[in-house]
């Protein structure tokens, strides 16, 4: 289990929602803390998201967002909103590659975020916007 996957799902279990996180195909959480970007955390299938958005203009921008693959929890995409997105499987000429240098940088920005996200409060945030919108089959 990495760092990371402990921190969100500690916030997630400080919340009760993580068990709604782990059984449904599709999950959406919006946390708040005034001073900070919102957290939303989202599960489509076995793609992970979690982002800070700000505002600017009128639009809300992801910086930064992380995908994950669920239930193994490897990042496979970064975006930040002033040096572009990242992924992991880059398809060229018809064949796909893998960035080798991807998991382990990824990875040590991870465990920053995620004692980050620990120590600035947001399992006391406000958490609101929850949407479970489907079951798993069974």
């Amino acid at each position: 289990m990495s760092t990371f996957q402990k921190d969100i799902e500690w916030l997630l279990k400080t919340h009760n929602i993580l068990e709604a996180f782990q059984n449904q195909t599709t999950f959406h959480v919006r946390f708040d803390i005034s001073g900070f970007d919102r957290l939303v955390i989202e599960r489509h299938g076995n793609l992970i998201s979690v982002a800070h958005y700000f505002e600017q203009n009128g639009d809300l921008i992801a910086d930064p967002e992380i995908e994950l693959h669920y239930p193994t929890w490897f990042p496979t995409a970064i975006t930040q909103a002033w040096s572009g997105r990242r992924e992991k499987f880059i398809e060229r000429d018809g064949a796909e590659y893998v960035d080798v240098k991807f998991h382990d940088e990824v990875t040590s920005f991870l465990v920053l975020w995620g004692r980050n996200i620990r120590s600035q409060g947001w399992d006391k945030a406000n958490s609101s916007n929850i949407s479970i919108l489907e079951t798993v089959a069974e």
